[in-house]
């Protein structure tokens, strides 16, 4: 669709239907140079009569024809729609993006605004107007424009058509910028849309004010969206940030960056919980074969760590795969030289050696033999448990294990998850790290080809996130730098995920915000239950919702916005007339009689009615709008 067919920001707010303002121009230049023309034909010092009556009736006409052009201008929006545009410069304008992203004006939270879009304020008044509207015909011929206006209406019928739905709904209300404070988006945001609604375009909107903000930006995006994608990347460039934008890509491993993604942890335990959780398909799914890999894993990596061997997924699986001999000599010889010194095997290797058949063997049993309980480390009693738990029994439930790591350490997810620095030449970014010190991720799953693997990846992110936000809740000085997540398609990434749960419900602490976007609630309900998709909404203190045809979350968008009064006005007609009467004689009756009902205040029908591109929402802030989304260009 070109320029030409559709309008600018500065043209739908204060200029539209120029078509319209043209012909009004036309028509004011017309009656003035008639006028003119008059009064110069005429003696300076002589005014007939009909010359004046003609003149003040051509200037009452003039003025009633500009006063109706409000009400022709919103008469007109009942039947058009087409796609709006606004100038990149225009949000930057209204964001202040050159004072908010500076990290001293972080503190002045009264004053930092969001730009989301144009619309109003839904209330009772437009209640009773949808209400009205939706009684009438399919054409709203009983609202039926001048004829003037016909060919206007004629000429942006197809592009009304393209944007589908019903264009009176945001026609309704006196559209204004939306200008929202930033602490509205504080209490995590969630986004329900059927494909195409322009779920994508509001994530464009809503991460480019967060990074206006001077947000570090996280962007889990299954689809790799390259218009959102884009649109990040050219504003952090003008940012002058571009060096800090990232693109994490398995489907295009040359070009994407490496994260370590089991680097950022505050105790062991984390690590075997966050691989354990990709094995869960629902919401406390408790299962003797998980808590069975939970335990191996957690075997393996404390006696990595007790070897100061950073954790990476590559070295866990080889170890628990054909490493157990290796990992059980390092662990033992660790702990050896911490005992005995550097030069232990020079005293106590000679010893070790007659107490079994192999070096490894005799270290074994001097360690369980010789050594007091009390002085043992539980790094080494896990790894011997390990290495000495019956094989077949361990091959029988690690069965579901084995698979998971057999995807997520292969070419490239190899490189691309677990790097080694000064080996794989690759870019390795730390989470971290860019939270810190501002920057862009984006990490693009792709879903298409691979969905599980993309809800694994996105699983993992999630929980290396979280990892990062409970060293900043438990360390932090408060004055860190607000870091926003969005999520695309986050039912793939919900189930058995407790990190995101526990981070929606205390990541305002954490100066943490996350924006989650699905198709339908539903989606949430296939890949958890009702229990646990309730609470992913509940931790949400806004809701958007674009067009939604799946009645359970018409349903739901419709109680956010309450019910109101409704009145609806009764008719009745009446005429009386009896056989034994004459013909003139007879009687009739007209009565009306206005009732009121208690109705939603926002029809659930509606919901599944709106056009692309637009949306309605509650807010934190107790607002409750009905919007258009621009799209936004340069």
């Amino acid at each position: 669709m070109n320029n030409r067919s559709s309008l600018t920001y500065s043209e739908s707010l204060f200029r539209p239907l120029y078509e319209l303002n043209a012909a009004y121009v036309y028509i004011g230049s017309g009656v003035a140079t008639g006028v003119i023309s008059q009064v110069s034909a005429l003696n300076s010092n002589y005014l007939d009569t009909p010359t004046i009556i003609a003149g003040g009736l051509m200037g009452v006409g003039l003025f009633k024809l500009l006063s109706t052009y409000p009400k022709m201008r919103q008469q007109l929006k009942l039947f058009i729609n087409k796609l709006e545009f606004i100038d990149i410069d225009v949000v930057r304008y209204i964001n202040k993006w050159k004072t908010n992203s500076k990290s001293e004006n972080f503190k002045y939270t009264d004053k930092r605004e969001i730009y989301i879009g144009n619309g109003f304020e839904w209330g009772p008044e437009h209640a009773q107007r949808a209400y009205q509207i939706m009684d009438m015909s399919i054409d709203l011929r009983e609202m039926e424009i001048p004829f003037a206006l016909k060919p206007v209406v004629y000429k942006y019928r197809k592009h009304t058509r393209s944007m589908g739905g019903k264009t009176w709904i945001h026609a309704i209300g006196n559209e204004t910028p939306q200008i929202v404070n930033e602490e509205t988006f504080y209490g995590h945001s969630f986004i329900t849309g059927v494909v195409g609604s322009g779920k994508t375009t509001l994530l464009k909107m809503l991460g480019t004010g967060f990074l206006h903000m001077g947000n570090s930006i996280v962007v889990i995006d299954p689809k790799d969206d390259a218009s959102l994608k884009e649109g990040l990347r050219s504003e952090a460039e003008a940012l002058g940030i571009g060096h800090k934008f990232y693109e994490f890509c398995p489907a295009r491993p040359s070009e994407s960056c490496a994260i370590d993604i089991l680097k950022n942890f505050a105790i062991a335990s984390e690590i075997p919980t966050r691989i354990a959780s990709l094995l869960k398909s629902g919401s406390g799914a408790t299962d003797s074969f998980i808590e069975f890999g939970w335990q191996t894993i957690s075997q393996v990596t404390d006696g990595m760590i007790y070897c100061s061997e950073s954790p990476k997924l590559t070295e866990i699986y080889r170890y628990m795969r054909s490493g157990k001999a290796e990992l059980l000599e390092k662990v033992l010889s660790t702990f050896y030289e911490k005992r005995f010194g550097l030069h232990w095997k020079q005293s106590k290797l000679s010893s070790m050696l007659g107490l079994g058949d192999t070096p490894l063997e005799g270290m074994q049993n001097y360690y369980t033999q010789t050594i007091p309980s009390v002085e043992k480390v539980a790094a080494v009693d896990d790894v011997m448990q390990f290495v000495t738990h019956n094989h077949e029994h361990a091959q029988k439930m690690l069965a579901s294990v084995f698979p998971l790591f057999k995807v997520l350490c292969s070419n490239p997810l190899d490189k691309l998850l677990s790097p080694t620095r000064g080996e794989d030449d690759i870019e390795i970014i730390d989470i971290k790290r860019i939270i810190m010190d501002g920057g862009i991720i984006y990490c693009a799953l792709n879903s298409m080809n691979d969905p599980r693997t993309a809800g694994h990846l996105a699983k993992l992110l999630l929980a290396d996130i979280s990892g990062c936000l409970g060293d900043r809740y438990n360390y932090g000085s408060g004055e860190e730098r607000r870091v926003s997540i969005l999520v695309d398609e986050v039912h793939a990434a919900v189930a058995g995920n407790d990190s995101l749960i526990n981070n929606l419900a205390q990541g305002r602490a954490a100066k943490c915000q996350f924006v989650l976007s699905t198709q339908t609630i539903p989606d949430l309900i296939d890949m958890t239950d009702q229990a646990t998709a309730d609470r992913y909404l509940g931790l949400c203190n806004n809701f958007f919702s674009m067009k939604v045809t799946d009645l359970q979350t018409q349903e739901y968008v419709s109680k956010q916005f309450g019910q109101t009064n409704i009145s609806d006005v009764g008719v009745q007609y009446s005429i009386q007339s009896g056989t034994g009467q004459a013909l003139s004689e007879f009687s009739g009756g007209y009565k009306e009689n206005i009732t009121k009902t208690r109705e939603d205040m926002f029809p659930i029908t509606l919901i599944g009615d709106l056009p692309k591109l637009q949306y309605v929402a509650r807010l934190s802030n107790g607002q409750k709008i009905k919007c258009k989304l621009p799209i936004i260009k340069g």
